[in-house]
């Protein structure tokens, strides 16, 4: 199972959330593999066996880290997130 900073990296390998949905939107129904061609330039779908290649994506795992992208509460300031009578101190 991919945890979160294993999806985070993923994410960042294909140039961002924004990338990942692109890559996941353009793939054929019966994509299980994407490679990449070269940074900035869509890659190749392929159906074939994986092979566990560095440069090779499963879409699979792009899905389920998009996923936990947006179901991750990414906290910028906790102060955000406290009761308006908490008192938050730096430390």
């Amino acid at each position: 199972m991919t945890t979160i900073n294993n999806s985070e990296n993923l994410i960042e390998k294909v140039g961002g959330i924004e990338k990942a949905r692109e890559i996941i939107a353009g793939a054929p129904g019966n994509a299980v593999i994407y490679w990449p061609i070269a940074k900035g330039k869509f890659g190749v779908y392929s159906a074939g066996e994986q092979n566990k290649s560095d440069r090779q994506i499963i879409l699979d795992d792009l899905r389920t880290a998009i996923a936990e992208h947006d179901t991750t509460d990414h906290v910028t300031d906790i102060r955000n997130h406290v009761s308006p009578s908490t008192k938050v101190v730096d430390l």
